[in-house]
C-alpha cells in the first residue's frame, strides 16, 4: 500500500518539480513548435536555391544580350568593328562603334590648338592691395576690372565671373606669386586682348631675348618700329642712347638691364606691337606665357584649321589631337567573336537547365513551386526551336546547334563558322533580326528580361517565398509564446499542489505519531 497522502509517499511532493514541467513542455513543442522550424529551415533552402538560379537565368540573360537588336549602344554581335591604329598624336573614340565607316583614316597634325595665358610680375603677399591710385585697372576682351584698392585675388575673382576667363593666383615660388589669367577656350577667335592702366602688372613687358653693350655703336639706318612708330639709328650714338630715345617718346617706357637686355612697354599699359626689328632684338612679352592658336591638321587629306583639339568626322569618329605627327586608324568588320558568344549562351543554358533538372527530379529537393522551374526552362526551349526570318524558314538547328540524348546543347562550330562566312545576313536576321520580325536572340532577351521583372516568374516565386516566410514567422511566434505561457502557469500551480500536499503530509506524519504512541500503550 502506497505511504503518504494521495499516494505520493511520504515527503514526495517534491515530485511535482520543474524537471517534470519541462518533460512535458518538450514533448509537446516536438509537436507545436518543432515542425513549423523545420518548415522555416526548409523554406532557407529553398530561397538559396531559388537565388542560384536567378543568377543563372541573369547569366543567360547577359549572354544573349549580345544578340539582341536593340542592344545599348546599338553594338551587337552581327555589327562589331575592330581596329587597327598607328601613332600617337591623336586619340580615335567613338559613342557608337557600330555606326564607324570601315576603311583608314589618316591624320597629320601640324599645330595644336591652345590657349592664350598671360601672367602678371611676381608679388610676395597675395593679399595685398595692388593699387592705391584711382582709376586704376586690368581690361581684358574691352571688359574693365578695377585693380583700385583690390586684391590680387579680389580681381582675380571678378574676372572669373566672365565664362569666357579663367583667372588665378598662383604660388610659384616661397612667397612668391602670379596671377594668372587665361581664355576658357582654346584657338585664336578665343584670344586675350589685355591692357593696364595706373598700376604696372607686367603683364604687356616686352624684353629681349639678346643682349647689347649699352656704350657700342650700332650700325646706322637699323630700324626698330614700335605700334606703328618707327626709331632708326644715326650711326653715332650708343645704344643706351638710341634706347634713352625710344624712352623719351610719351607713347614707351624702355630701358636696358643689369643684364643687357632691352625692355620696352607702352606707357599707357596697352599691348606693344613690333612690326620691324633691325637690330635684332626679338622683343617678346616674356609673361604672354601661352599663344592662342588653331589646331591645324589633314584629315584624309582634307585641311583642318579650328579652334578646338577635338574633331568629329563622318560616322562619328571622334579625333583628339594632343601632340604634332602623323596617326592613322584602319576599321573593319569584326565576325571573329559571334561564335565564341553563342557557345557563351549555350553553356550558360546548359547549367542553368541542369540546376533546373536537379531540383524537377530530386527526392531532396525543397523546392515546392517546380511548376515555375518548368516554365523558366521550356520558355527558353521552346525559343531555341523556333523559326526566325522574314519568311520563318530559318532555325537554329540548320546552322550548327545541337542536342543530345540528356538534353545538353552543343554547337558545331565548323557549320556556324561556314554560316558566318558564307551565309552572314541570314544567319543575322535569325539571331538579331529587324523592328518588324525580330530574330531569335531579340525575342529571346526580351522574354528572360520579363522573368525577373513585376509580374514576372522569378521575381511572383520570390515574393511566394516572402509571404510564407511572414506567415511562418508569425506562426512560430504564436505556437512559442502559447507554449511558453501554458507551462508558466502550470510551473506555478504545480508549485502551489506541492505546498499543499506538504502540508497534508505534516499532519498526517503527527496523526500517525499519535496513533503509533496510543497503540503502544
Amino acid at each position: 500500500m502506497a505511504e503518504g497522502v494521495l499516494g505520493l509517499g511520504a515527503g514526495q511532493a517534491s515530485s511535482l518539480n520543474q524537471e517534470l514541467i519541462d518533460k512535458l513542455k518538450a514533448a509537446e513543442r516536438k509537436a507545436t513548435v518543432e515542425p513549423i522550424e523545420t518548415s522555416l529551415t526548409d523554406l532557407d533552402e529553398e530561397g538559396v536555391k531559388v537565388a542560384n538560379i536567378k543568377l543563372q537565368v541573369q547569366d543567360v540573360l547577359d549572354a544573349i544580350k549580345p544578340f539582341d537588336l536593340f542592344a545599348a549602344g546599338g553594338v551587337n554581335a552581327f555589327n562589331q568593328k575592330s581596329a587597327t591604329t598607328t601613332g600617337d598624336s591623336v586619340v580615335f573614340d567613338a559613342a557608337d562603334a557600330s555606326k564607324l565607316n570601315t576603311g583608314t583614316t589618316n591624320v597629320s597634325v601640324s599645330q595644336i590648338a591652345q590657349r592664350d595665358v598671360y601672367q602678371t610680375s611676381t608679388f610676395s603677399d597675395k593679399d595685398a592691395i595692388i593699387s592705391t591710385t584711382a582709376g586704376s585697372m586690368i581690361t581684358v576682351n574691352g571688359v574693365e576690372y578695377s585693380t583700385f584698392n583690390k586684391t590680387y585675388q579680389e580681381v582675380a575673382d571678378k574676372i572669373n565671373l566672365s565664362s569666357k576667363l579663367n583667372a588665378s593666383i598662383e604660388s610659384v615660388g616661397t612667397n612668391s606669386y602670379r596671377m594668372v589669367i587665361k581664355s576658357e577656350d582654346s584657338g585664336i577667335d578665343n584670344a586675350l586682348s589685355i591692357t593696364q592702366t595706373g598700376s604696372d602688372l607686367g603683364l604687356n613687358d616686352f624684353t629681349s631675348s639678346s643682349t647689347i653693350a649699352s656704350g657700342t655703336v650700332p650700325s646706322s639706318n637699323l630700324s626698330l618700329t614700335l605700334n606703328g612708330t618707327t626709331f632708326t639709328t644715326n650711326g653715332t650714338e650708343t645704344n643706351s642712347q638710341f634706347i634713352s630715345r625710344i624712352n623719351d617718346n610719351a607713347s614707351f617706357d624702355a630701358s636696358i638691364d643689369a643684364d643687357g637686355k632691352v625692355i620696352i612697354k607702352k606707357s599707357d599699359g596697352g599691348a606693344l606691337e613690333v612690326t620691324n626689328d633691325d637690330l635684332g632684338l626679338n622683343l617678346t612679352n616674356n609673361n604672354h606665357t601661352l599663344t592662342a592658336q588653331n589646331m591645324k591638321a589633314k584629315i584624309d587629306g582634307v585641311d583642318y584649321d579650328v579652334s578646338s583639339n577635338v574633331v568629329m568626322v563622318d560616322g562619328g569618329l571622334k579625333i583628339s589631337a594632343s601632340k604634332v605627327g602623323d596617326s592613322s586608324i584602319s576599321i573593319e568588320k569584326d565576325k571573329s567573336q559571334i561564335a565564341t558568344l553563342f557557345k557563351d549562351f549555350i553553356d550558360k543554358f546548359n547549367t542553368l537547365s541542369k540546376s533546373i533538372d536537379d531540383e524537377l527530379y530530386s527526392g531532396d529537393s525543397k523546392i515546392q513551386d517546380r511548376s515555375t522551374l518548368r516554365d523558366i526552362q521550356s520558355q527558353i526551349k521552346n525559343m531555341m526551336f523556333g523559326n526566325y526570318g522574314t519568311n520563318n524558314d530559318l532555325n537554329l538547328f540548320n546552322y550548327g546547334l545541337e542536342v543530345d540524348k540528356s538534353g545538353n546543347y552543343s554547337l558545331n562550330e565548323s557549320d556556324f563558322n561556314t554560316a558566318v562566312s558564307d551565309d552572314f545576313e541570314n544567319l543575322k536576321d535569325l539571331f538579331v533580326g529587324k523592328a518588324e520580325k525580330e530574330g531569335f536572340g531579340t525575342q529571346l532577351k526580351t522574354i528572360v528580361d520579363a522573368m525577373d521583372a513585376t509580374g514576372g516568374v522569378i521575381t511572383t516565386y520570390e515574393n511566394n517565398l516572402t509571404s510564407r516566410k511572414t506567415e511562418l514567422d508569425a506562426r512560430l511566434t504564436k505556437e512559442t509564446e502559447s507554449l511558453d505561457s501554458k507551462y508558466s502557469q502550470l510551473s506555478n500551480q504545480f508549485s502551489a499542489y506541492g505546498v499543499i500536499i506538504n502540508q497534508f503530509e505534516s499532519q498526517f506524519s503527527s496523526l500517525k505519531m499519535m496513533i503509533d504512541q496510543s497503540s503502544s500503550k
